[in-house]
């Protein structure tokens, strides 16, 4: 009896041990499954051979981590999603942790501070290179308040279009850093957004030249007619039949008159600027509209023995636009051809030719020339190429960039090349009717 329960017993325990080994074996086997990946999902654990005893406990499992899986994908498509949104903007867009540690930074930053090297993960110092930017989040942070600043830095890849000198190249950038909000999940830490305000401090840079030109250019010939004015009211026995009296009165209605085009050409500009402004479109012959402004100048280019000539291929070249603005187009690009060569013996050559759907129109003179420095300028408002000219010869100022400006909102391009002393030419590139 006592055998048969030594025997029972040993039997016993040999199946507990085996149940047991078997138990172990399931375990060892999950457990290296869930090791052997950073991010276990479900069908990591179907391999699993030894499940009998451990089927509610894969089962259980297997739920969890397939709760996991979703919860990891979903985190993803999300992170996606935002980082998706956050390349859209087109300014630099960074994030920091508290260390001033990249944790991420958007496309335009990334191009804005091109690297080789990833940004996350780095300091900021050194992705940027710029101590003003960093002084600026590390003031955020220890103020625990938004700081703005404004900075000018070299540009990354200059346009081709500008000038080569240093201070072309670099842009103004307004600086924007803040503390992460906590309570929200972001951790300790700032974002800072770099924003490009070139364009806005060039157009308030223009605003203010505009004011203090267009003073400038009006205060001259209001004090030359305030003069007369005076003169004439001081002096009681002033004959107006006396040759003074009306040489008196027609330098004051030139005055006039100039100043009077000045606010004409003003209007014009600001009109063309203006987002309400509709061009009143209309299909007419640019041929017709060159020969009107020859004709209302010819009475200059007979004084000065100068020769206007059109070159054209077809007797016609039909565009859909604003007839008043190409007249004075035309007009204010021959009369400067004009104003700038007032010796006698001036050629102008107007020629029109239509290449792939395109109108080129080319408008050259043989005169002085313009320098190459100032090329760049010429259709700034109030820009002379020779500042004694201001004196010699008359004008607003204003009339190429009236033409630069009418010929953009017609949908077109103009550009001035020249070799002084030998040609200047004026191109428009233009779509045809």
């Amino acid at each position: 009896m006592q055998i048969f329960l030594i025997i029972l017993l040993l039997a016993l325990l040999v199946i507990v041990s085996w149940h047991c080994r078997k138990l172990a074996l399931g375990v060892e086997q999950i457990a290296s499954a869930l090791r052997s990946k950073e991010a276990p999902s479900p069908d990591s654990i179907d391999h699993v051979q030894y499940s009998g005893s451990l089927t509610s406990l894969k089962s259980a499992l297997s739920n969890l981590l397939t709760e996991i899986d979703l919860e990891r994908k979903l985190e993803r498509r999300q992170r996606r999603f935002f980082e998706g949104m956050l390349n859209q903007i087109e300014d630099a867009l960074i994030i920091l942790d508290n260390q001033l540690e990249i944790r991420f930074s958007n496309q335009a930053a990334r191009q804005l501070f091109a690297s080789d090297l990833a940004h996350e993960g780095r300091q900021l110092i050194e992705v940027c290179l710029d101590h003003r930017i960093t002084d600026a989040v590390s003031l955020a942070l220890d103020s625990q308040n938004k700081t703005r600043e404004e900075l000018r830095r070299p540009v990354p890849h200059p346009a081709p279009d500008r000038a080569t000198s240093d201070e072309r190249h670099e842009h103004n950038y307004m600086i924007e850093a803040q503390p992460l909000i906590e309570k929200y999940g972001f951790g300790r830490g700032a974002w800072v957004l770099i924003r490009d305000i070139t364009r806005q401090a060039e157009t308030e840079q223009i605003r203010r030249d505009f004011v203090a030109n267009a003073s400038h250019e009006l205060r001259t010939p209001l004090s030359i007619i305030n003069g007369y004015l005076e003169m004439l009211d001081e002096d009681e026995g002033f004959n107006f039949n006396q040759a003074s009296a009306r040489r008196s009165i027609k330098t004051m209605r030139n005055h006039t008159e100039r100043i009077t085009r000045i606010v004409e050409d003003m209007l014009t500009i600001s009109k063309l600027e203006s987002n309400n402004q509709t061009l009143k479109t209309e299909r007419f012959n640019l041929l017709n509209s060159i020969n009107d402004s020859i004709n209302r100048l010819s009475p200059v280019s007979a004084a000065q023995q100068a020769t206007i000539k059109i070159e054209s291929p077809q007797t016609e070249q039909m565009i859909n636009g604003d007839h008043f603005y190409w007249d004075q187009i035309f007009f204010n690009l021959i009369e400067n051809a004009l104003k700038q060569n007032p010796k006698p013996g001036l050629t102008i050559t107007i020629s029109l030719e239509k290449i792939k759907k395109k109108i080129h129109i080319a408008i050259s003179d043989d005169g002085i020339g313009i320098p190459s420095e100032d090329l760049a300028n010429i259709f700034q408002r109030f820009y002379r190429v020779e500042k004694h000219h201001a004196q010699t010869i008359k004008g607003t100022g204003l009339g190429l960039s009236i033409v630069k400006r009418a010929v953009e909102a017609h949908q077109g391009e103009i550009s001035a090349s020249s070799q002084p002393g030998l040609k200047t030419t004026f191109t428009i590139i233009m779509p045809s009717a």
